[in-house]
């Protein structure tokens, strides 16, 4: 097994789970400048491979410091027993042994049996199951006459992650096909799935009428900001929006959030694997809707106009009530900083992300390099308490527990 495929998965099983990680902005960097984040690769990377691969990549890191005994030969992998530690590295290409289709036919089952449930749930439980079993047209087609915020929001994501995709798809296409005809053809693009139908229900989903059902929330005019593309005017509507919301709604882990209620506060295994299918959905555009937008809104050059730097500083004023994970947390640190304002409690630099993040990852592989039914339901609750307190409440907690002698 590749070390990269690894470290992927271990990512997944860190305290934090859905990882922030920054890549370079679009355009020059600048001091203090915040970085467009990337689509955290290891969620996708597990969901794609199966359950088999979370617990393959733990215990390919070898038993954690634990205080309790650790067998250095055997591992206790949940529903399926005790394996030899080498069994648990097959090699790359070749088919998968029993026991990973075991496991990955517990997650699976552990998704089938949350969508069934979910179906029978509320308008708001139907329209997340509908977007975990990827059917987007029955969604919109549930959420169009809801009254429920929270329910529109889920499904009219759900329709921007699809056009998204379909663009997407189109242009890694233009791009096979231009490599394929010239010299370059020897550097290969990855082909993605073809899209289905197009669901056309999402055509009756639209940000306006989420605006009417719930007028304080900043997150339809945050996606509005991520829209505008260099449209200054339109950025700064949007920018003046935002300033007059006092909240964010937890849109990032909305599916999650939805299982979280369903399963309760100690979710068994197979819940866990379903809350993690969940994770996945979510994450596929994590920063959409973020305060990730207002960070190139308000970059320095900007802020060279007197009215944007006015607007920039009323967002940054409210947006700590808004912050709930690392990037919103890293983004509100680098504006203050821009803006010159005192650093409030929810801004954290990338120094005390990256170490609370670390230090969360950390214990939380303590516990998973002997992936049992225990310590499986275990990453279910904390995803649990992850999805109704915020990544960033964990965090501070880290943070305000470690030593202070803690690497920086």
């Amino acid at each position: 097994m590749k070390l990269n495929r690894a470290v992927q998965a271990l990512t997944v099983l860190g305290g934090a789970l859905l990882v922030a990680w920054f890549r370079p902005a679009e355009g020059p960097a600048e001091p203090g400048s915040v970085a467009r984040p990337a689509a955290p690769a290891s969620t996708a990377a597990v969901i794609a491979a199966g359950a088999s691969a979370v617990v393959q990549a733990a215990v390919a890191a070898g038993p954690a410091a634990s205080a309790a005994p650790v067998d250095q030969e055997r591992v206790e992998v949940c529903g399926v027993g005790k394996l030899r530690r080498s069994e648990l590295d097959t090699g790359e290409g070749q088919q998968k042994p029993a026991w990973m289709q075991a496991l990955d036919r517990q997650a699976e089952q552990g998704l089938a049996d949350m969508l069934k449930r979910l179906e029978a749930g509320t308008l708001r439980q139907r329209v997340a199951g509908a977007v975990l079993g990827k059917d987007v047209q029955a969604a919109a087609q549930l959420a169009a006459s809801s009254d429920d915020a929270a329910t529109y929001r889920i499904a009219l994501l759900a329709c921007r992650k699809d056009a998204t995709y379909r663009q997407t798809y189109g242009y890694v296409s233009q791009q096979r096909a231009r490599l394929a005809a010239s010299a370059a053809g020897r550097f290969e693009i990855p082909e993605l799935p073809v899209p289905g139908a197009v669901p056309s229900a999402c055509a009756a989903l639209n940000l306006e009428r989420l605006v009417l059902l719930d007028p304080g929330d900043a997150w339809p005019w945050l996606l509005r900001l991520n829209d505008a593309h260099g449209d200054e005017a339109a950025i700064s509507q949007a920018l003046y929006q935002v300033a007059q919301r006092r909240r964010l709604s937890a849109n990032t882990r909305a599916l999650t959030a939805t299982l979280a209620d369903v399963v309760g506060a100690d979710p068994t295994p197979g819940e866990t694997w379903a809350l993690i299918s969940a994770i996945g959905t979510d994450a596929a555009s994590n920063w959409d809707g973020s305060l990730v937008g207002v960070g190139r809104a308000c970059r320095a050059e900007a802020l060279r106009d007197a009215n944007r730097r006015q607007v920039c500083e009323q967002v940054a004023r409210r947006a700590p009530d808004m912050a709930m994970d690392a990037m919103d947390s890293r983004v509100l640190h680098a504006l203050e900083e821009r803006l010159g304002l005192p650093h409030s409690p929810q801004a954290l630099s990338r120094e005390d992300v990256d170490r609370a993040l670390g230090g969360i990852t950390e214990a939380s592989m303590r516990g998973m390099a002997e992936p049992t039914c225990a310590h499986v339901a275990d990453m279910g609750r904390h995803v649990v308490k992850l999805a109704r307190e915020g990544e960033l409440a964990g965090m501070r907690a880290y943070l305000k527990a470690a030593p202070a002698s803690a690497p920086r």
